[in-house]
């Protein structure tokens, strides 16, 4: 079975989840040459593109991600604001006192929040 496994690989692809900063890269098996992704939502020419989302207002559906997210936070708080960024969730898979780890919204689950950025970013 592992051999067949073997034969079926025909891409592989390297994530550099990060804090503030993500990209990837991939090579096709055939050519080994690793391509590192440049292009992102309204940024090109950049090897990583910022770990940030910005949701809805029930924070359900992401409205953005990436550079954009950031561009759309306001300047000031604003309470009726519709943009919400969310920043920093990867530090919730780290070893450290819950109240250290960085606010997330109370319907908003670092899960989801891992679970839709790498969505947004396979897009």
């Amino acid at each position: 079975m592992s051999d067949n496994l073997d034969n079926d690989i025909r891409v592989v692809v390297g994530i550099d989840f990060g804090t503030t900063y993500s990209g990837f890269a991939y090579a096709h098996v055939t050519n080994p040459e690793i391509i590192t992704n440049d292009v992102w939502p309204k940024q090109i020419g950049q090897m990583k593109t910022n770990t940030v989302l910005n949701y809805d207002h029930e924070f359900v559906e992401v409205e953005c991600w990436g550079y954009p997210a950031l561009a759309k936070k306001p300047k000031r708080k604003d309470k009726n604001s519709s943009t919400k960024p969310v920043e920093l969730f990867k530090l919730h898979l780290g070893d450290m006192p819950e109240s250290d780890k960085p606010y997330l919204p109370p319907n908003l689950s670092y899960k989801k929040a891992i679970t839709d950025y790498l969505r947004e970013m396979g897009k």
